[in-house]
C-alpha cells in the first residue's frame, strides 16, 4: 500500500485568528510541516486538504499535491453524520468527515498519516520513524502522544499516584496524552468502521489495531491558542539559533552578570550614553563624530527586538572589563584608531580602521584602545545581551 501524508488546512480560525496565514518565525507553520513530511522521504504522496485556492498556490510553490475540500464535507459548511457529530451547515468541528471525504478521494487502500499545520516542530526523521512503526506494526490506527511523569488528578481524584504516600516523580507511571501532532491510519479499517457507525464499537478515529508513538515536548507542542503561538516560536527560534541546552556553566573567576547596556557601559568609563536616535533609517558616522565630540561616548544605532549595534570612542587605555557571552556571538568594525583584543585562549587581537573582529559565545575577552589617538569601534550584538564579567 502507498503511504500518504495529508496536512489539512482551513481559515477563519477563532482562537487564533487566521493561524494558517501566520509568519511564524518568518514561516507559515505549513510550510515547516510539508519541508518535513518531504525531507522525511516516507510518502508517495503529500497532499495539501482545504477548501481555499490559497492553499493551491501554496501547494505549488511547495511542490505537493492539493486536494479541495468541498466546504459540505468537513469544511466551513459541512453537512455529513456520523455517530462523532452530526453536522448542520456549520464549520466543521471533527476530523471524521474531512478524513473519510479524503479518503474517498484517494479510492484505493493506503497508510494515511494526518499532519497538523499547527506542529510546526516536527522533524523529518520523527515522521519516517512514525510511518514504518504505522506499517511493521500493522496497526489499523496509531496516535502520537506525549509522556509526563507527574502527578496527575482528574476531578479531584489521583490517576496515577495516591494521596497516601509522595513517592518521586520520576518513578511514576507515566500519563499519555495524545497530541494529534500525528495520527495514522489504515484507510480500509478507518472507512469500514465509519460506514457501520455503531455506538458500540471503537471507531472510526480509534478503529482496530491502536498504537502510540511517543514524541517529545517539543515536538508535540500544538498550536492551539496564544500561549501555544508564543512556546513554538520560541522553540523555533531557538533550533534555527542552534542553541544547545546547558552548553555553559558559571565560569571560574565569576564576579557578575549584567544586561542593560547603559548601567554596564558608564561602568566601563563611557559616560556619555546616547540612544534616543536608535534605529534611525539613515546615520552619518562624521555627523555622529561631530555631533558627540571628545570620547568617551556611546552612540546607539540600533536597538531592535533582536540586535543591539553601538558605536563606542574611547582614549587610549580605555577599553571594556573582561567578559564574555554565552547568548550570542559578537562581532565588531574598527572605525577608526586602534585597539587590542586580549581572547581567553591566549590569542591577541591588533586591529586599525577597516579591520573586522569576530568572537564567539563563551569566549571570555577584554578591549583596550590603543596608540596615541582615540579609537572608535563598532559593536555589533545581540539586544540586552548577556555580560558574564570574570576577574
Amino acid at each position: 500500500m502507498k503511504r500518504v501524508a495529508m496536512i489539512p488546512a482551513l481559515l477563519g480560525s477563532q482562537r487564533i485568528p487566521d493561524k494558517n496565514l501566520l509568519l511564524v518565525d518568518g514561516f507559515p507553520m505549513m510550510f515547516r510541516v510539508v519541508e518535513a513530511c518531504k525531507a522525511s522521504g516516507a510518502f508517495d504522496e503529500i497532499h495539501i486538504n482545504s477548501e481555499h485556492l490559497i492553499f493551491r498556490d501554496w501547494s505549488k510553490m511547495l511542490g505537493v499535491q492539493f486536494y479541495q475540500r468541498p466546504p459540505h464535507r468537513g469544511g466551513s459548511a459541512c453537512r455529513m453524520v456520523n455517530k462523532s457529530r452530526k453536522c448542520v451547515g456549520d464549520r466543521c468541528q471533527t476530523h471524521d468527515h474531512f478524513l473519510y471525504d479524503f479518503m474517498e478521494h484517494l479510492n484505493e487502500p493506503a497508510y494515511l498519516a494526518l499532519i497538523h499545520t499547527t506542529s510546526p516542530l516536527l522533524k523529518s526523521e520523527t515522521i519516517k520513524t512514525f510511518m514504518e512503526k504505522l506499517e511493521r506494526e500493522n496497526y489499523d490506527s496509531l496516535f502520537s502522544i506525549e509522556e509526563r511523569y507527574t502527578e496527575t488528578m482528574f476531578d479531584g481524584r489521583p490517576l496515577n499516584f495516591s494521596f497516601s504516600e509522595k513517592i518521586p516523580t520520576q518513578t511514576l507511571p507515566p500519563i499519555q496524552m495524545i497530541t494529534w501532532a500525528m495520527t495514522g491510519w489504515r484507510t480500509e479499517s478507518f472507512m469500514a468502521s465509519y460506514k457501520r457507525d455503531e455506538k458500540k464499537e471503537n471507531g472510526p478515529t480509534y478503529v482496530g489495531k491502536m498504537g502510540v508513538f511517543p514524541l517529545d515536548r517539543i515536538q508535540a507542542i500544538d498550536v492551539d491558542n496564544i500561549e501555544d503561538l508564543a512556546v513554538a516560536e520560541a522553540c523555533l527560534q531557538y533550533r534555527r539559533h542552534r542553541v544547545v541546552p546547558g552548553q555553559f556553566k558559571v565560569p571560574e573567576g565569576f564576579v557578575g552578570v549584567e544586561s542593560c547596556l547603559e548601567d554596564l557601559i558608564r561602568r566601563d568609563g563611557v559616560t556619555k550614553f546616547v540612544n534616543d536616535k536608535a534605529n534611525a533609517r539613515h546615520s552619518n558616522l562624521d555627523q555622529i563624530k561631530k555631533e558627540m565630540g571628545p570620547p568617551p561616548w556611546i552612540y546607539v544605532l540600533v536597538y531592535s527586538a533582536t540586535d543591539q549595534t553601538g558605536i563606542i570612542c574611547q582614549k587610549p587605555g580605555e577599553g571594556c572589563r573582561k567578559h564574555m557571552h554565552v547568548t550570542h556571538d559578537e562581532w565588531w568594525v574598527t572605525l577608526d584608531g586602534e585597539f587590542r583584543w586580549e581572547l581567553g585562549d591566549g590569542m591577541v587581537i591588533n586591529t586599525k580602521k577597516g579591520d573586522v573582529v569576530c568572537i564567539p559565545k563563551g569566549m571570555p575577552h577584554q578591549i583596550t584602545c590603543m596608540g596615541s589617538q582615540p579609537g572608535i569601534r563598532m559593536a555589533n550584538g545581540g539586544r540586552d545581551m548577556d555580560h558574564v564579567y570574570l576577574k
